[in-house]
């Protein structure tokens, strides 16, 4: 083909108009690859068991039952429930009072039952017994159980709890009062407040069971342990915990007054259980599902 100058001209024209038209080069995104999830291996389970394990605590040998419950992953934070048995009582009365164990290994925590020296405790204001005139430390016996505990599980330290019965239950007052730090709520049954001055530096979520017809704790105060009245045990955690609205008040078969202080500081409750017709005992099963309730409360309050 033979081109002319006017043929070239046009050629040219027409390329320039069609690189012109031509779309601007686009910048191409790299591909994102998903990252993949990972997924934390399982670590060993824990065998579960029942057991006795012994301390030195101030040159004293002290003990304590342990329940672990099936399928506990030594890795995986766990919840712990100590349990105090009742003076001239033991751990082995506590565990099958309460029956925590059944409990425990349906919501996966470790439930302890300490011993106290001559079946008695420590718990300030005289009580109780010969712990108590011997002046034996058994907030100290519980700090170094929790140090125990941590050689066997990873413990929940949001989630650390107590439960106690009758002058057990004055020791649970105690550790609120000086172990606040450490305890997310407690569980007082036919219990009192021995130790003062209680100056918790962090709120306590309190559940407190009392029947009114207990005549050796008794609910209006006094008797050998010169004991406050529980409602005013009861004003003093609400104040402690910073509630600042009025009680919600129900009845419960017929026979429970069960009043409840919420709007308290960091999510914490105050709870009062009053049985018209309870004396001084951990309710039974087939009266009231105590237990249940108490881990129920537990579960709901942990540390924030």
């Amino acid at each position: 083909m033979i081109y002319s100058p006017g043929m070239s001209l046009f050629i040219v024209l027409m390329a320039g108009l069609l690189a012109g038209c031509a779309s601007p080069a686009s910048t191409v995104a790299p591909t994102v690859v998903p990252s993949a999830t990972v997924v934390p291996t399982p670590g060993p389970t824990i065998e579960p068991a029942d057991s006795e394990r012994t301390l030195t605590v101030n040159g004293l040998e002290r003990s304590y039952r342990l329940h672990i419950p099936p399928g506990i992953d030594s890795l995986q934070p766990v919840p712990v429930v100590f349990a105090f048995h009742d003076v001239e009582s033991g751990a082995i009365n506590m565990q099958l009072l309460t029956e925590f164990d059944e409990i425990a290994d349906s919501a996966s925590f470790l439930v302890v039952y300490p011993e106290g020296i001559g079946f008695s405790w420590n718990a300030g204001g005289g009580c109780c017994l010969y712990a108590a005139t011997t002046n034996v430390d058994d907030v100290a016996f519980v700090r170094q159980t929790l140090s125990d505990l941590g050689t066997i599980a990873s413990i929940d330290t949001k989630r650390i709890y107590a439960a106690g019965f009758s002058h057990g239950s004055a020791l649970v007052y105690r550790l609120a009062c000086e172990m606040s730090d450490t305890f997310a709520a407690i569980a007082p049954v036919s219990g009192f407040l021995a130790y003062s001055p209680c100056e918790p530096q962090e709120p306590v979520s309190v559940i407190h069971v009392h029947g009114l017809n207990d005549t050796h704790i008794p609910y209006t105060g006094g008797g050998h342990h010169a004991i406050l009245p529980i409602e005013q045990v009861i004003a003093t955690w609400v104040d402690l915990d910073g509630c600042n609205t009025p009680p919600q008040v129900e009845k419960l078969q017929d026979i429970i007054t069960h009043t409840i202080y919420t709007s308290c500081e960091v999510g914490t409750t105050v709870e009062l259980y009053a049985f018209e017709t309870g004396g001084r005992n951990w309710p039974p099963e087939n009266v009231w599902p105590a237990s249940q309730i108490i881990w129920d409360f537990f579960a709901a309050h942990p540390k924030p």
